[in-house]
């Protein structure tokens, strides 16, 4: 089969919450796709369960184990094995509507050629059908994240598919050597950069995700995320934030305070000191300057200190 989608899919011991990907993707209208398993370094029986779903399915699958080194990395060892001209990544516990990959697939190759697109990102939906978040202001829109997160205020988990060639183009700007493995580390820093650089998405009010939330798996980024040992990763998060997109942040002062509190806050709590946390700021130093104080005393409350 001649395949134009990859599916890419990380995940580290999710045997229990796998069959629903396998299943969405038997069930899609459009069949050109196969599916990439990547593996974290599961210690339960995810390797035996892909052999079992490769047994049945009428679409290629490729299964490879990686020690673990989290999802951040996991997915763009996944992105690096891609061929195919599009992909998406489809996490380990969700599912997706049978319509997904078509419309998709039809909104990405009807993007114009003379404009430097990137995605198409179109709306997730809890289980019982509820709207994650809010919609885009338009039911299709060209433009930036920066704007649809802060010039129109538009909150909540989205998901999409990717230009291979454009991305991996992005991906080379991006020194993925210098995050620590084993820990969380938000994707949104592969987002910043790509739309600070001027990278347009398009962004589609069709549901094109499931999203389940499972209260009991300790393993899940949902619920460990804001956990002491995930530090690190939120202070990279809010320190690309604010390096990447720069003076554009000057359109939204309020986002710029935010993450630049966000950022001394996990930087603190992560143990650097003061003049480390100022060195690795690209932009706003006197700014940060000023809100240290304030960054400091909110890390003591965060600690239970105050």
């Amino acid at each position: 089969m001649n395949s134009k989608i990859t599916i890419i899919t990380p995940s580290f011991n999710r045997a229990h919450t796998l069959e629903r990907v396998f299943k969405s993707l038997e069930n899609q209208s459009f069949r050109g796709f196969n599916w990439i398993v990547m593996d974290d370094g599961s210690t339960d029986s995810t390797k035996e369960l892909v052999e079992n779903f490769r047994k049945k399915a009428d679409f290629e699958i490729a299964y490879f184990f990686n020690e673990n080194q989290h999802k951040f990395h996991t997915v763009f060892e996944g992105v690096r094995k891609v061929t195919t001209p599009y992909f998406v990544i489809w996490d380990s516990d969700d599912a997706y509507p049978s319509d997904s990959l078509q419309i998709l697939y039809q909104e990405i190759t009807n993007l114009p050629d003379n404009q430097r697109f990137i995605a198409v990102m179109g709306l997730c939906a809890y289980e019982n059908g509820e709207l994650v978040g809010d919609k885009y202001p338009k039911d299709v829109f060209d433009g930036s994240i920066l704007d649809i997160r802060y010039k129109y205020k538009v909150k909540g988990d989205k998901n999409g598919i990717f230009i291979t060639s454009v991305y991996k183009e992005v991906l080379q700007k991006l020194d993925t050597t210098t995050f620590e493995k084993g820990v969380y580390i938000p994707y949104s820093v592969f987002y910043n950069l790509y739309d600070s650089l001027g990278y347009k998405t398009r962004f589609i009010n069709k549901i094109v995700r499931y999203y389940w939330y499972d209260e009991n798996d300790d393993s899940s980024v949902s619920n460990t995320r804001w956990s002491g040992k995930n530090r690190y990763g939120l202070m990279v998060g809010h320190l690309s934030f604010v390096n990447d997109y720069g003076e554009k942040l000057l359109k939204f002062p309020k986002a710029l305070v935010r993450n630049l509190i966000g950022y001394q806050v996990y930087a603190l709590a992560y143990g650097k000191g003061f003049w480390e946390i100022n060195k690795e700021l690209k932009h706003y130093q006197f700014l940060a300057g000023l809100l240290l104080p304030f960054s400091w005393i909110y890390s003591k409350w965060y600690d239970g200190v105050f």
